[in-house]
C-alpha cells in the first residue's frame, strides 16, 4: 500500500545533475518500498509524505532532511544509509524499530545492495581485508575501538565496565544487576573453586578477574592489546587490592603461555578475524590443562546468512570494530571439533537478553553525552554511536544476530557440569 500528499520543496532546480540523480535514486528507493511486505515506513520528506507497507502497528517514520539521502542509500546500500544517518540527511522517529522492519524485508535490501550497491563493494570488502588481524593488526584494529578514551565507555556502560551482553534474570533488573548476574552465571558454570588457575582472553576493563578473583578465590591472569584498557584494568585491580590473584598481561593471544583450569573469553572472538579462527581455538585447546574447562560468550550470526557474511561488509566492520567478524553456531562447533579435542557441553541463547542491554546502553549514552561532549565528542560522533546501538538491538531483536555461551571440556573433565 502506498499513500502520499504533496507537495515537496525539495523538488526544485531539475536542471543540475546532482539533483537529477537525487530524483532518480528517490524514485527507484520509492519503487523498492512499494514491495514492502512486514510492517510499514512512512518516508516524510518537506510537504510530501509517502506511506510503504500494510502492517500499521510495525511502523517507522523517517524525516528527509536532504535528498543527498537517497543516492547515498541506493549506491552506497546499508552502510551509505548509516552514513547518511551520520551527515544528518535523515532522522527516524525509532531506528530500532526501522532496523527491524528493514531486517524482516530483508530481501529488499538484498536487492538494493545487489542492483546498485556492489559498485562499491569490491572498495568496501578490499578495505576491509587490508584491515587483518595478524599481530600489527590486531592491535590497530583494537585501539581504533577501544583507546577512546574510558570516559566515553563510561557513560553508557555499568560499574563493572562490561562492554559485553548482560543477562537480565528479570524484567524489573536494571543493567548495573544484569551485568553482575552475567558474571556469576559464568564463573558457576565454570565451578570455579579457590585452587583454579584461570585464564581470561581479553581483559575488557577488568570486570571478570576482579569478580572471579574477589568472591571465588582463584587466580586469573587476563590479557588485552588495548592500552586505555590495560591502564584501567591496572588501576581498577589495584584499587580492589587483588594484585596478588590477578596477573595483568598486555599480550596478543597468540603468545600466552602455560596451562589453566579454567579458560573463559568473553566477547573478544569476534576481533580474531575469520581468518585467524583456527588459530584461536588451537590456542585455547593447548593453554587447558587435559581436564580444563573453557566458557566462550560470542556474538553469531544466522547459520543461513554466514556466507554471504563472509563476502560482504557491514555497518559495524565499516564504523565500529574494523576488523571484526562474526560466527555462525554452525562454523563455531565446526572449528571446536576440527581445531580442538575438546567436548561441547552446552549452548546457550540469549540474544533478546543482549537487544535489552543495547536498549540500556543507549538511554545512558544519550543521557550522559553532554558529559563527554565537553572531551570534544561532536554530534556526529553522538550520531554514529546511536545509529550503532539501534543497528545492533535491532539486529537482535530479530534474531539476524544473537550471543551465545559454549560451554566446553577437555577429555580428562568427566565431573558433570554446574546447573547454574
Amino acid at each position: 500500500m502506498i499513500s502520499s500528499t504533496l507537495n515537496s520543496r525539495f523538488v526544485v532546480g531539475r536542471n543540475s545533475a546532482a539533483t537529477r540523480v537525487q530524483a532518480w535514486s528517490r524514485s527507484l528507493l520509492h519503487r523498492l518500498l512499494q514491495h514492502l511486505y512486514y510492517g510499514q515506513i512512512t518516508l516524510i520528506e518537506g510537504d510530501h509524505q509517502v506511506t510503504f507497507g500494510q502492517d500499521a502497528d510495525f511502523h517507522a517514520q523517517i524525516q528527509v532532511n536532504d535528498p543527498a539521502f537517497y543516492p547515498k542509500a541506493v549506491f552506497g546500500g546499508s552502510i551509505g544509509a548509516g552514513e547518511s544517518y551520520i551527515d544528518g540527511d535523515w532522522d527516524a522517529d525509532c531506528l530500532t524499530t526501522l532496523v527491524r522492519i528493514v531486517a524482516r524485508n530483508s530481501q529488499l535490501l538484498d536487492r538494493l545492495e545487489d542492483r546498485w550497491a556492489w559498485l562499491v563493494r569490491p572498495w568496501q570488502r578490499a578495505k576491509h581485508l587490508l584491515r587483518c588481524n595478524n599481530r600489527s593488526g590486531s592491535k590497530k584494529n583494537i585501539l581504533a575501538h577501544y583507546d577512546l578514551g574510558n570516559s566515553m565507555y563510561e557513560s553508557f556502560l555499568d560499574p563493572t565496565m562490561m562492554y559485553s551482553a548482560a543477562i537480565y534474570p528479570n524484567v524489573e533488573s536494571r543493567l548495573e544487576d544484569a551485568a553482575v548476574y552475567k558474571l556469576e552465571h559464568i564463573c558457576r558454570r565454570l565451578d570455579l573453586r579457590p585452587e583454579d588457575r584461570v585464564i581470561e582472553i581479553g581483559s575488557g576493563w577488568g570486570g571478570f578477574a576482579i569478580h572471579a578473583a574477589s568472591h571465588y578465590g582463584c587466580h586469573v591472569t587476563t590479557t588485552t592489546i588495548s592500552d586505555a584498557q590495560y591502564q584501567e584494568a591496572h588501576r581498577r585491580i589495584a584499587a580492589a587490592g587483588l594484585e596478588d590473584r590477578i596477573t595483568l598481561l598486555k599480550q596478543d593471544y597468540r603468545d600466552l603461555e602455560g596451562t589453566y583450569d579454567k579458560l573463559v573469553s568473553i566477547e573478544m572472538i569476534e576481533a580474531v578475524g575469520h581468518r585467524y579462527l583456527p588459530q584461536f581455538f588451537a590456542q585455547c585447546n593447548r593453554l587447558l590443562k587435559p581436564d580444563g574447562m573453557m566458557l566462550l560468550q560470542a556474538i553469531t550470526i544466522q547459520d543461513q546468512l554466514y556466507q554471504r557474511y563472509l563476502t560482504s561488509v557491514d555497518f559495524i566492520q565499516e564504523h565500529i570494530f574494523p576488523g571484526g567478524c562474526l560466527l555462525s553456531n554452525h562454523h563455531l562447533l565446526k572449528l571446536m571439533s576440527e581445531k580442538t579435542d575438546m567436548v561441547v557441553r552446552g549452548i546457550e541463547d540469549f540474544g533478546l537478553d543482549y537487544a535489552r542491554t543495547l536498549k540500556d546502553w543507549y538511554d545512558r549514552f544519550i543521557a550522559n553525552f553532554n558529559k563527554i561532549e565537553q572531551k570534544g565528542f561532536d554530534e556526529r560522533f553522538k550520531r554514529l554511536w546511536s545509529y550503532y546501538f539501534c543497528y545492533c538491538e535491532g539486529g537482535f531483536r530479530e534474531r539476524a544476530i544473537s550471543v551465545v555461551q559454549l560451554t566446553a571440556t577437555r577429555p580428562g573433565h568427566l565431573q558433570p557440569l554446574s546447573r547454574s
